[in-house]
């Protein structure tokens, strides 16, 4: 009885041995630490929310073109820009606009941005550039248009920079900065 006993414990002191515990002490870190960068990859991906569109890629205007009406202090200067295109459902409100001059500072005088549909026949939006505000257009607005900036962007809508100075061959840049989706910013150069 005695052997059979012997060669059970030898055996069991056989099985009972196990990965050396610096070994095993490795493996633990290595799970813990590729468990850990698993979690992170997942959990980041929840954490950033929506991702942003460039407004450079988002919107594509044609070249800018000057005009001006009245003179004195009747005197108006545009400067028309057509849409190319646009994102899918991108609206005036997801834009903000800056006038910056060569030097860097802002342009001076009161400065306005209508907006009108691609056949120019109605007005969708004007932004203010002193209050950074879309307001609903005065005079011949759109059938639907009811809230300043609402309106979607869409090819051949047309805007149109309203100043009571001259701003031709000054180097001025108008500034479209991404708002809400859209971030980043798009420089057009003025005439």
């Amino acid at each position: 009885m005695n052997m059979g006993t012997r060669t059970t414990r030898r055996w069991r002191q056989k099985k009972e041995r196990g990965v050396s515990p610096i070994i095993a002490t490795i493996l633990l870190v290595a799970i813990t630490v590729v468990l850990a960068a698993v979690l992170y990859i997942l959990i980041s991906g929840l954490t950033k929310g929506p991702g942003n569109t460039p407004i450079g890629t988002a919107l594509a205007v044609g070249a800018v073109n000057e005009a001006s009406s009245g003179s004195g202090a009747a005197a108006r200067w545009y400067y028309n820009v057509s849409v190319q295109s646009a994102s899918g459902g991108m609206t005036w409100s997801n834009m903000i606009f800056q006038v910056q001059t060569s030097a860097g500072s802002g342009a001076a005088g009161p400065l306005t941005l209508t907006t009108t549909n691609a056949a120019g026949s109605c007005n969708l939006a004007t932004y203010t550039f002193s209050t950074a505000a879309w307001t609903v257009p005065a005079a011949n607005v759109c059938s639907g248009v009811t809230t300043g900036g609402g309106g979607l962007v869409v090819g051949g809508a047309q805007m149109a920079l309203i100043s009571t100075t001259n701003l031709n061959n000054a180097g001025d840049t108008l500034i479209v900065v991404g708002q809400g989706s859209f971030s980043g910013t798009s420089n057009i150069g003025l005439p």
